[in-house]
């Protein structure tokens, strides 16, 4: 009576559930950081930046309004970040590029850390202090707390917070109160379109 049978329950469960709100946000930037590491990068950035939205209707004055409730504006906030994040991206890179003119010692700290690395890069160089010769990790950080040090000297943390804090203010500004009901609707736009959840 007793009859073995045997029933394969190998494989995997694909438990995703739909996240609303600040989760949604969380999953998507975690989803982005584990493509940045996996060399996507450049791609990522041309993709979102291909989504730009015009200049005119970003702009547009005749849009700004002051939300009615608090409800509101949470709503308009994410959906404006959402719909205009090309656009956030370039103000962003638009204020780092102003710092970058701005402070020369800044941009020349930048390009003497680059040629620094590419040259660390470039083959199997030995580093020798005294008769102790350095290993690859030691040399990357000397590297690094070398070209730290000269950002640091240069000013780079000034610039990284004014940049990060001029971006958030004007973000949260625009997307505050341009009234997204002017937006067309968000069910067709994709946050980030170069990202595949497999």
């Amino acid at each position: 009576m007793s009859e073995n049978v045997n029933i394969d329950l190998s494989g995997e469960m694909n438990t995703t559930t739909d996240k609303k709100g600040f989760q949604k946000y969380v999953s998507e930037v975690e989803l982005l950081l584990q493509h940045v590491r996996n060399g996507a990068a450049p791609a990522l950035v041309l993709g979102v930046l291909s989504n730009r939205r015009p200049w005119t209707q970003f702009v547009a004055t005749e849009n700004f309004k002051v939300p009615a409730s608090i409800p509101r504006l949470s709503r308009r906030f994410y959906r404006n970040i959402e719909y205009f994040q090309a656009n956030y991206l370039v103000v962003f890179l638009g204020l780092f590029a102003y710092c970058l003119i701005t402070s020369p010692l800044l941009l020349i700290a930048i390009v003497a850390s680059f040629f620094g690395y590419r040259k660390l890069m470039s083959g199997p160089n030995t580093w020798k202090v005294g008769s102790w010769e350095l290993t690859k990790t030691q040399q990357y950080a000397v590297y690094a707390g070398g070209s730290m040090t000269l950002c640091w000297l240069a000013g780079a943390g000034a610039v990284l917070f004014w940049v990060l804090g001029a971006t958030v203010t004007v973000v949260a500004l625009h997307a505050s109160f341009f009234d997204a009901e002017t937006v067309p609707p968000s069910d067709s736009l994709e946050q980030f379109p170069m990202i595949e959840q497999v």
